[in-house]
């Protein structure tokens, strides 16, 4: 066990959910052991607010259930306990094993609840950093991981082999770069090298897995950050071509490196979780290669999952495709580019400023500076319409954006053009769809104009009925080209039906 280190910041014990605490001390008072565990742990040694708090335990789920009546088992591979305090969830783990560590010689996972010590659990998470514990009885840090000096040093590093644990599971990949990037931390040399060289591995993940890390990413308070790292790696290329052409290159404030034609095969097993906690990813140290996993007697499902994982071709290189937007050319793309980088800077400061921006909103600042329109030459009516699905289909398709986000996003994109042809005319915005519709619209539209160094105030728009879809959006009352709408008139009055 080691005491906080004295050159660490101070835990901040007021900062700590008392409903978390006192999850941890009623278990400790039933006779198992518990700590905070993982993230929270590590936002309060570096001083940020803790987004939830997760508990570790030496109690079963089902003893964690009979201790607390508020509570409920979650789960199928990763079973754990959930607290309930109103709205609030304290998740509560019960420590656990490498399950490989059962059978040396079988690569496949069936489950991940093989139970074990509070030091096998710390060293089957990701990183040192996610590795820390924490006993609110003795308020001491437990550290079986060196996660305290690699907090000291600013680094992010795997706890084992990171060759080995980014082709266990390469989103593992994805969160390194967003720890990088929130708290402002560099990388341990062998682990980011590993990184690079197992990058492309991530397009073989589940897009669920991948659309859900992109949107930890952008709405995290680093997106600026997380996304210059993805470009410096190369993984922006790999998780959408079409997304890495629109912000690489001529008015990018990052380069991206040279990617070779050819990547290395995998020959580890490939974990995918089903039930995985928000911020401590679990983790199984592989120690046997595909060629050891081959010598064992595979029965019908092994051998389906060996064919899936283990027998499938190498990833291909990523590149950035280069971008041909039809009404976007040439010197305007890398200013709208230039634009796109800022706006990301603006994402931040919102969130920083306790804004909770929506998906769409999030996916629209990647996107709106390049159908953000001042002038009249520029798409509008059925035009824009049409430039906006040119721009935001690929993307929707790369990333497997939700049907939901995909129509809120071409919606904001639109709208923005109602906004700016409002501001630039002094006159209120007529929107369609719903309150929050709008409020995102706005904020889109915000966020763009700080990027722009422009002033942000806007008059109200106000509600013009509809639900908000984007053709309703993009009609547009100063556009001498649009159709009217012709009222039809009944005639003769109320039908009369003849008695029968």
């Amino acid at each position: 066990m080691i005491r906080l280190d004295p050159v660490m910041p101070s835990l901040d014990r007021a900062a700590i959910d008392s409903d978390a605490d006192r999850v941890v001390r009623k278990l400790t008072r039933a006779g198992y052991k518990a700590y905070l565990v993982g993230g929270c742990v590590r936002d309060l040694l570096v001083g940020r607010k803790p987004k939830d708090f997760d508990v570790a335990t030496s109690a079963t789920p089902n003893e964690v259930k009979a201790t607390f009546r508020n509570s409920r088992i979650i789960g199928r591979r990763f079973r754990l306990a959930h607290v309930f305090f109103d709205q609030k969830i304290i998740e509560t783990a019960t420590f656990r094993a490498n399950p490989r560590d059962e059978d040396e010689h079988d690569l496949l996972i069936r489950r991940d609840n093989v139970f074990g010590t509070e030091s096998e659990d710390a060293k089957r998470r990701d990183f040192t950093i996610n590795g820390l514990f924490y006993d609110v009885e003795r308020e001491e840090v437990i550290d079986h991981v060196g996660g305290l000096a690699d907090l000291d040093a600013k680094l992010v590093r795997t706890i084992g082999d990171p060759d080995i644990r980014f082709q266990e599971d390469p989103v593992r990949m994805l969160r390194a770069l967003k720890f990088a990037a929130r708290l402002d931390f560099g990388f341990e040399p062998a682990t980011w090298k590993a990184l690079l060289r197992w990058r492309s591995e991530i397009s073989k993940c589940a897009p669920p897995r991948l659309l859900e890390e992109m949107h930890r990413l952008l709405r995290g308070g680093a997106a600026r950050r997380s996304f210059e790292l993805m470009v410096e790696t190369g993984v922006l290329a790999v998780l959408s071509p079409y997304l890495a052409g629109l912000l690489e290159g001529p008015g990018a404030v990052v380069a991206a490196p040279q990617l070779a034609d050819t990547v290395p095969r995998s020959t580890i097993a490939r974990i995918e979780y089903e039930d995985e906690p928000d911020v401590d990813d679990p983790a199984e140290e592989a120690d046997d290669t595909a060629e050891q996993a081959e010598e064992v007697d595979l029965d019908v499902e092994e051998k389906e999952w060996h064919r899936v994982w283990a027998d499938d071709p190498p990833a291909r290189a990523a590149h950035a495709t280069p971008v041909k937007l039809s009404y976007l050319q040439g010197a305007e793309l890398v200013k709208r580019r230039t634009l796109a980088w800022q706006a990301l800077e603006q994402l931040d400061i919102a969130i920083g400023e306790g804004r909770d921006p929506s998906n769409a909103v999030a996916f629209g600042v990647l996107l709106a500076p390049f159908v953000y329109f001042h002038n009249d030459v520029e798409p509008r009516g059925g035009a824009l319409v049409a430039a906006v699905n040119e721009l935001s289909q690929p993307l929707i398709t790369q990333l497997h954006v939700t049907r939901r986000d995909s129509e809120r996003l071409k919606y904001l994109l639109i709208a923005q053009r109602r906004l700016a042809s409002a501001k630039k005319k002094g006159v209120q915005a007529e929107l369609a769809g719903g309150r929050d519709l709008i409020d995102d619209a706005v904020l889109l539209y915000t966020l763009l104009e700080r990027g722009a160094g422009n002033t942000a105030e806007l008059p109200q728009p106000v509600a013009k009925g509809g639900n908000g879809s984007s053709s309703a959006a993009a009609e547009d009352d100063d556009d001498p080209n649009r159709p009217r709408k012709r009222r039809r008139r009944r005639r003769g009055g109320r039908r009369r039906h003849s008695e029968l």
